[in-house]
């Protein structure tokens, strides 16, 4: 799982990472070392294409190190988060933990990139609502749906009580999330903005939960097509989200009973955006070696995403359920 830092600015008291060179809230210059002068890996372009930052001047990459991602491998469940190719740092988030054979809670959020801490908002509400999911696996007896109306619930009061600093151009701190509480073949999923989870077996794909955005909402209404939605400017702008700001609704949730042997896939939309659609999803698990694990397909799909581009943080988390 990912945990928040208790780093600050030494200027505002701004919450930041490891690795930041500018305070997000204030702008201040942070002390540390420069990045290495090796030429940009993405356009090719020379060493002195790369500016104090880490940026490339000719196609705006940044440089990639060593901790640009993280990584937890639960044998049957695994996450990936990667900071991509493009982002200063990752918003993304995840809890995973697994509860004997069958037992699995996940999170996963994107910090919105509008909004003013958005990597703690993510890092916050993930535990939360993590820590609510695994109270219910411990439990056993818990229903699933109100412990995700729980789990968000949590996650949106803690997101609530991040600090941050006004500024003119940015939002108060918040983040989509998307959830699973996973017993056996029982299946609760959770989500709340434009994060998405997955259902793959031998029938195919499954897109499980409905972004909250406007060009869903277009197309639901009958107002534009869905070519016509995915055209217009506005086609990723989220209507639901967590935070102090958000609208009052519940999140959507869905049950699934798995009855045979599958991959649940939860994703923010650093990988779904670089896919063309579910099939194309399916095709990329199917050509991976019979047996490989859920590590492995989550380290292919987000290595996918960074190659085709990684102008987004991405972060996958890949459980395996098999009823049997």
């Amino acid at each position: 799982m990912t945990d928040a830092t208790e780093l600050r600015c030494p200027s505002c008291r701004s919450p930041l990472e490891d690795g930041d060179r500018f305070c997000e809230q204030c702008g201040a210059r942070l002390m540390g070392e420069e990045p290495s002068r090796s030429g940009c890996r993405v356009c090719g372009a020379p060493s002195e294409a790369i500016d104090v930052d880490g940026f490339c001047a000719v196609c705006g990459a940044r440089e990639r190190t060593a901790d640009d991602r993280v990584e937890l491998d639960l044998v049957s469940a695994a996450a990936v988060s990667d900071r991509g190719r493009v982002h200063r740092r990752n918003e993304d988030a995840f809890h995973l933990e697994r509860l004997g054979g069958s037992g699995v809670a996940v999170v996963v959020c994107d910090g919105i990139s509008s909004a003013s801490a958005g990597d703690v908002a993510a890092r916050t509400a993930a535990s939360a609502a993590g820590r609510i999911l695994v109270r219910a696996l411990e439990a056993r007896t818990q229903d699933g749906s109100a412990a995700v109306l729980e789990g968000v619930k949590a996650a949106r009061d803690s997101v609530e009580r991040v600090p941050w600093t006004t500024r003119i151009d940015r939002g108060m701190p918040s983040c989509t999330l998307v959830c699973a509480l996973c017993r056996g073949g029982e299946i609760t999923v959770g989500s709340v903005g434009d994060s998405r989870v997955y259902w793959i077996d031998s029938d195919g794909v499954r897109q499980l939960t409905v972004d909250d955005s406007w060009a869903e909402e277009q197309v639901a209404d009958g107002a534009l097509t869905v070519e016509q939605a995915r055209a217009d400017p506005r086609s990723h702008s989220i209507t639901h989200w967590i935070g102090a700001d958000a609208p009052e609704r519940p999140p959507r949730i869905t049950a699934l009973h798995a009855g045979r042997r599958g991959w649940l896939l939860l994703c923010t939309d650093g990988l779904w955006n670089y896919l063309a659609g579910a099939g194309e999803l399916g095709a990329l698990i199917d050509a991976l070696p019979a047996g490989a694990s859920a590590a492995a397909v989550a380290r292919a799909l987000v290595d996918t995403a960074v190659l085709r581009g990684g102008r987004d943080n991405i972060t996958t988390a890949v459980i395996e359920i098999n009823p049997s």
